[in-house]
């Protein structure tokens, strides 16, 4: 079989030198002040961006641009080769096999003197460990004068095989039939093919703090006192040795978002002196490509909340998370990033798995009027009994007592804030019961105000 050379080209930036003219229809966009610019390229069958960092070599093959250091070069050259021309699997067996494996003496030849007083030794040491574990080693015959080896190969076999200080036996002529065969490791022989690597390798760079952008859509709120009070601590104390690369997304803008590291870029503007920040910016293709890494990276280093959950899941695409925000904000409110209670402003929804868990079982009419009859009720005030009476409502319209008014209903739910309704369910645990006992007060308010009538 033979394989056609393929024509190739490259060219190494080295920050400032001008580049060719082959290049320039894939580039991304410009050459950055530190030398660096992005290029079309592809990682297997996938079309990716990649980054040209300085001291970087650029290859053009079949119309495909590749970079990589220099040294990486012909290892990448020859991959691309396999795999276009499956060489390795094609190619027939050469006729000078049979002279190469005649160059190389088998294992089990012990014909030359190295070999041969290896394996005397071995034998040796395996005759004195096992043999005459009770006899002792055989001491009756002279020593060969060359039994002696040089080296860390002698001293570990001897180390294995005898006391310290004393030498090993090499009276008796060896064996063929004495020596163990010794395991040959596949891995030698046959590579292990991994996956391919995803995306592109990133750069290392350090960036100004007013450069870095954080995106809502999937950061974990930092308005909590847990996290102002750590980026505090990080300002107060910031030590270089401790400031790992924040991990970067750079967009098709050329704008830099930052996917982890929130906490010291924080700490970094709090404190206005730091000049850079060491970023480790990739390309990630689409914000849902960047928010399924922060979840992926927070998910193995600290568990998230339900709410870093469910904004994470809305901005990587999620259906059911977009249809809960969805009737959330056409009732009016917003979906809060904050779980704990105190926390909570007014307008805000924190019961989203309640709302998920209605959604999936009786569909978005009972939620969509649920939620509509609490905003109008309570507009303007925190929901502490939010959760509750939401099941509450919802329960109720999908088994309506005899003869529902539901603006009837409504009129009982005025007779008290959020705080009033919140008090019937103080010491009721469990999600459940707390909702089934939500549904008891709403319908005697209910009855009430229907006496009332």
């Amino acid at each position: 079989m033979t394989i056609e050379a393929v024509a190739v080209q490259s060219w190494i930036n080295k920050g400032a030198n001008t580049i060719p003219e082959w290049i320039k229809p894939k580039m991304v966009n410009k050459r950055e002040p530190n030398g660096t610019f992005l290029i079309h390229s592809r990682a297997g069958t996938d079309k990716v961006q990649a980054r040209v960092l300085v001291g970087y070599i650029v290859i053009e093959r079949k119309g495909v641009l590749f970079t990589r250091p220099p040294a990486e070069a012909r290892g990448l050259l020859e991959e691309l080769d396999e795999k276009d021309a499956k060489a390795y699997a094609l190619l027939p067996k050469s006729s000078a096999g049979s002279q190469a494996e005649a160059d190389v003496a088998p294992r089990e030849d012990d014909t030359d003197d190295i070999t041969h007083r290896i394996r005397h030794l071995q034998a040796s040491i395996e005759g004195g460990r096992f043999g005459n574990a009770q006899n002792g080693p055989v001491t009756g015959q002279k020593p060969q004068k060359s039994a002696l080896l040089r080296g860390d190969s002698y001293s570990a076999i001897t180390a294995a095989g005898n006391p310290a200080g004393k030498a090993a036996s090499s009276t008796q002529k060896p064996q063929k039939s004495a020596v163990r065969a010794l395991p040959v490791s596949s891995a030698s022989s046959t590579p292990k093919k991994w996956p391919t690597a995803k995306g592109m390798p990133p750069s290392i760079e350090n960036r100004n703090p007013s450069e870095l952008n954080l995106d809502d859509s999937y950061q974990r709120s930092t308005e909590n006192s847990a996290s102002q009070a750590l980026i505090k601590k990080i300002a107060h104390g910031w030590d270089w040795r401790m400031c790992l690369p924040l991990v970067v997304s750079k967009r098709d803008d050329g704008s830099l978002w930052v996917i982890d590291g929130q906490h010291r870029l924080a700490a970094a503007l709090m404190r206005g002196d730091i000049p850079f920040l060491p970023c480790c910016v990739g390309v990630y293709g689409t914000v849902a490509d960047e928010a399924a890494m922060f979840v992926a990276m927070n998910r193995s280093r600290k568990p998230m909340n339900r709410l870093d959950d469910f904004h994470a899941a809305i901005a990587s695409g999620d259906a059911e998370a977009i249809e809960i925000r969805d009737l959330v904000e056409a009732a009016g409110f917003t979906v809060s990033r904050r779980t704990g209670s105190q926390s909570w402003l007014p307008g805000e929804v924190a019961f989203t798995a309640s709302i998920a868990r209605v959604l999936r079982k009786h569909g978005p009419k009972p939620c969509a009027y649920a939620l509509q009859t609490i905003a109008e009720a309570f507009p303007d005030e925190v929901l502490w009994a939010g959760a509750s009476m939401f099941t509450a409502l919802t329960k109720i319209m999908i088994q309506p007592p005899e003869d529902f008014d539901p603006d009837r209903l409504f009129s009982a739910l005025l007779k008290g804030d959020q705080r009033y309704w919140a008090s019937y369910i103080e010491k009721v645990k469990g999600a459940e019961e707390r909702a089934l006992r939500m549904k008891d007060a709403l319908l005697m308010a209910y009855e009430d105000e229907g006496v009332q009538q």
